[in-house]
């Protein structure tokens, strides 16, 4: 891996058609952090910003067994998990994302909209990926590592070579880490996209983002991450 104090010459402009930042999440939790960095981008690329909360189907499933059960509060004694329960988190979480759209996206000044679709993030990944070449997704619920107050937002691009899908992955994140005055790393081997993904490296090559062309996206990558990923393409 080698760091990179800008990126290559290419083009950033959009196909017809894909005129936006499209964010994908399913926890709210990690609105905050997903918000600055996607806001930020639109902005610098003077597109629109896309937010869609993913309703997991399968936490309702989940709510429907006979056996399930929850602790409503620290220290108090396990309770049934209902359907109703679920319904009313999702919609607790939809709240708290809009909210935080309210706040962060007009100090990027960046116009956007927030809809919720019920189903799963990796499907949603390939149902509404035709929508726009920039997709952000969020690391998988509950796991993401905590972001360091004491460095600088690392954005790491994934695979430095001729190929031009990943020449615009690079320059997109050459954009984004500008937006976010941050740090740009380009990974040499895209086969270290994995292992970037997971966070099983140094914890000082941990990115905040993941940047890379859709095409390298793998079933096993889409499963471990533990930090956002930016599909470009």
């Amino acid at each position: 891996m080698t760091a990179r104090l800008s990126g290559p010459a290419l083009p950033v402009q959009p196909q017809p058609g894909t005129r936006q930042v499209l964010v994908l999440l399913d926890d709210a939790a990690a609105g905050e952090r997903l918000l600055a960095m996607s806001s930020a981008l639109a902005q610098a690329l003077k597109r629109d910003l896309g937010l869609v909360f993913v309703e997991n189907s399968r936490s309702l499933a989940a709510a429907a067994l006979p056996f399930t059960q929850v602790l409503s509060q620290p220290g108090s004694g396990w309770v049934p998990l209902s359907t109703q329960d679920v319904e009313q988190g999702f919609r607790a979480h939809a709240a708290r994302l809009r909210n935080l759209a309210q706040r962060i996206a007009p100090q990027r000044q960046v116009d956007w909209s927030l809809r919720v679709v019920r189903g799963d993030l990796d499907a949603a990944v390939a149902s509404l990926g035709v929508e726009s070449d920039l997709l952000l997704l969020s690391a998988l619920q509950g796991i993401e590592a905590p972001p360091s107050p004491a460095r600088r937002t690392t954005v790491v691009a994934v695979a430095r070579h001729t190929d031009a899908a990943a020449q615009r992955a690079e320059a997109i994140a050459a954009v984004l880490v500008r937006a976010l005055d941050g740090m740009l790393n380009t990974l040499q081997e895209p086969g270290l996209a994995h292992a970037f993904a997971a966070n099983r490296l140094p914890a000082h090559t941990e990115p905040d983002i993941l940047v890379l062309p859709r095409v390298l996206l793998s079933p096993r990558l889409l499963a471990e991450r533990r930090c956002p990923l930016l599909l470009v393409g």
